[in-house]
């Protein structure tokens, strides 16, 4: 795992930070090695995490620092019970699911960072296994196996089960966007 205290995190671009610097528009963007250290001491804080992980990984984008965070986010999910696990897994799962090296320098994992991110993905799905034993609702559950299905590499899969509730399609007939009224019942 890239150290808390490596000067190289400043280096690793997201939603609130870039060059080294938070955006002048997001003055309040986090210092991701700074609130990792913070979950470190409380892992039992997920607001805390609630509130960092959107700047790592949201709209479909995985930023840099995502695949440094992965790492440290495992090792949280180790340190709470199984119930509390959800939200350490799902981003996990999300940042595999949209990543988009493809995008430029700000949205690919560092050469330093790939072993221990390929580690931590390895250690992730056991993880997932055990948490999916603990009761979850349909959303909760759907997320769980989203995340499952992004780590076995089926990322087009994860994205269906991730947005399930958006499935429609237009009728042959009539023209207008329906929702299958199974899909309904099964998503609410």
């Amino acid at each position: 795992m890239l150290a808390l205290d490596d000067p190289r995190w400043k280096e690793l671009n997201h939603r609130g930070w870039t060059r080294g610097a938070r955006y002048d528009l997001d003055p309040q963007a986090p210092f991701v090695p700074e609130v990792l250290a913070n979950l470190l001491e409380n892992p039992s804080d997920i607001e805390r995490f609630q509130s960092l992980w959107p700047y790592l990984c949201s709209e479909g984008t995985a930023w840099a620092a995502a695949f440094a965070a992965v790492p440290y986010t495992i090792e949280l999910a180790r340190r709470v019970s199984l119930e509390l696990r959800f939200e350490y897994l799902c981003f996990v799962g999300l940042v595999v699911m949209c990543s988009c090296p493809e995008r430029g320098e700000s949205f690919a994992i560092k050469p330093y960072l790939a072993e221990s991110y390929q580690r931590a993905l390895a250690e992730a799905l056991p993880l997932l296994a055990e948490t999916l034993i603990c009761h979850h609702d349909a959303v909760q559950t759907r997320y769980l196996l989203s995340a499952v299905a992004a780590l076995k590499g089926h990322s087009q899969l994860a994205g269906v089960l991730e947005h399930l509730d958006c499935v429609c399609g237009q009728c042959p007939k009539c023209g207008e966007y329906v929702y299958p009224e199974e899909l309904q019942q099964a998503v609410s």
